[in-house]
């Protein structure tokens, strides 16, 4: 799922889809992803789930404007882990707060393509 400036890293490559849904949703722009919130919060509660971080979502923010920062506090909210950040982790966090990001939510940095679908796929 994606939104805003990362799709353009993913939507010129062809995943194919799973019985007509493609691979990737796009939501549109950045402020769009509150429904690719939704749609995750409700495929967690049509398998089942306990935590939305079962469900096989990789969660990819480019981080070039304010809206990023909403868009990062709310899936922290929710309890999204495992967020990545492209092109770094945002300058304006101190070391101390990016140290808890990384440690207790696993926020990490987007590299490159092929890195990134290597690591997507296992």
């Amino acid at each position: 799922m994606t939104a805003g400036c990362a799709k353009y890293k993913y939507l010129k490559l062809n995943f194919g889809d799973i019985d007509g849904i493609p691979r990737v949703l796009d939501a549109g722009q950045c402020n769009d992803s509150y429904s690719l919130a939704l749609i995750a919060l409700k495929l967690k509660e049509v398998f089942g789930l306990a935590d939305v971080n079962e469900l096989p979502i990789v969660y990819n923010i480019a981080w070039y404007e304010q809206k990023a920062v909403i868009v990062l506090l709310a899936l922290l909210h929710l309890g999204v882990k495992n967020i990545h950040l492209e092109p770094t982790l945002p300058a304006f966090l101190s070391p101390n707060v990016a140290e808890v990001l990384v440690k207790n939510f696993g926020i990490g940095s987007i590299g490159s393509v092929a890195d990134d679908i290597k690591n997507l796929i296992g």
